[in-house]
């Protein structure tokens, strides 16, 4: 057996992910809460012991506890494909090699729709944090406006009333092009992963 003190979550993370990687699995670590651990850990935050906090709990619709300003976080991410990797290195595609389509990373909150009375008090409260790994590496982190977040929410569920609650109760989710630079700050880039990549 290997000394699992003598590497980190992240780490560990990205062996599984090859070793899934040879075997021909797929995704293999996907939604998993190792992510909110390494979030935490590069954030500086308190990461929730539970995979999710419930109605009525002061930690409903968060992750994580950021100390530094006594507040509750949630965390989203996304696993990056391939294709996906161009996108957020801004790399050139085609034979002129001067376009490229901006990453849109999305943050899915699942029981708004279902929960809106209480999620739609809760989740104004937090700081949203959209986390984007690549083959199991955190390579950026955005903290996202609380008041984009809430729009979007609000539109999905007022488009999931008029259609007669029909569709998933499920599924509401936010959507961010990194272009729209005033939707978000950088709280964490993995500067010698970029570096690496160009």
């Amino acid at each position: 057996m290997i000394d699992i003190n003598q590497y980190t979550v992240e780490e560990l993370a990205n062996a599984l992910y090859r070793k899934c990687q040879s075997l021909e699995v797929k995704k293999g670590t996907d939604k998993t809460k190792w992510r909110e651990i390494v979030i935490a850990e590069k954030l500086g935050h308190i990461v929730h012991n539970k995979i999710s906090a419930g109605k009525g709990t002061k930690e409903y619709g968060s992750d994580a506890f950021n100390l530094e300003l006594s507040s509750y976080e949630e965390y989203k991410s996304k696993i990056l494909s391939d294709e996906e990797l161009r996108n957020l290195l801004e790399l050139p595609k085609g034979k002129k090699g001067n376009t490229y389509a901006p990453l849109t990373v999305s943050g899915v909150y699942n029981g708004y729709n279902s929960n809106y009375e209480v999620a739609s008090v809760e989740y104004s409260k937090k700081g949203h944090y959209f986390a984007v790994f690549y083959e199991e590496l955190c390579v950026l982190i955005i903290k996202v406006s609380t008041d984009y977040v809430m729009k979007s929410l609000n539109d999905n569920y007022n488009k999931f009333i008029s259609n007669g609650k029909k569709g998933s109760t499920n599924l509401n989710t936010v959507m961010v092009n990194l272009a729209d630079t005033h939707l978000y700050t950088v709280a964490y880039k993995n500067e010698e992963f970029y570096d690496s990549k160009r």
